[in-house]
């Protein structure tokens, strides 16, 4: 009961934060959004901000976590591990706009990203963590591209971490951009990876 209600207290506090940033959500809001008591919320968070923080790492830091966000196995070619990213994004950004907004996609992207950027401007340890996803992100890449480039898949002549770096940024790049109007287009972003794996890989 105790998992069940604090998941549904989760849910309601970050569909507030994103909607309305952190200083024009009050107590009362959350109460009546998740239809819980003041006692009820704090038993799991000591205040507002430690709830939003708690939500955030739940919702964007462990979400964003590429163990978490795509299957891996040293065995699946490059291009198969661009389809499963691809797949592992669409599935994600689906499940976010379905808890911001589920009746506007291009405003749960807007929310989205200025919550993400409101959150490392109030908790620096938050930003590191992100980050540090980030840098996961890139050397997941670098391993999948080191380990096609010994299967012959790939060109052997590229360097390894420019390439992880330029799929990476194909993702964040293409979800800030398109948050400015419906959204991430996924087709575009498969796109955008098979014409990066089209220069790469063997002829």
């Amino acid at each position: 009961m105790r998992k069940s209600n604090k998941e549904k207290l989760y849910r309601a506090a970050f569909r507030l934060f994103a909607t309305k940033q952190f200083d024009g959500v009050s107590i009362s809001d959350i109460e009546k959004e998740c239809g819980m008591t003041r006692g009820t919320v704090f038993y799991y968070a000591k205040t507002k901000l430690d709830l939003f923080k708690q939500v955030i790492e739940y919702y964007i830091i462990d979400t964003q976590n590429v163990d978490n966000k795509v299957k891996f196995d040293y065995g699946c070619s490059l291009r198969d591990y661009i389809d499963r990213y691809v797949g592992g994004v669409e599935k994600t950004m689906e499940e976010l706009v379905n808890l911001i907004d589920p009746d506007s996609r291009d405003n749960a992207s807007r929310a989205y990203i200025s919550t993400l950027l409101q959150v490392c401007s109030m908790f620096p340890d938050i930003k590191h963590r992100y980050l540090i996803n980030v840098n996961n992100d890139i050397a997941r890449w670098a391993t999948i591209i080191n380990a096609s480039v010994s299967r012959d898949e790939i060109k052997d002549d590229i360097d390894v971490l420019s390439v992880a770096r330029q799929f990476v940024s194909a993702f964040y790049g293409l979800s800030t951009i398109d948050s400015m109007s419906n959204g991430l287009n996924v087709s575009q972003l498969r796109e955008h990876m098979y014409t990066l794996y089209n220069l790469i890989k063997k002829m």
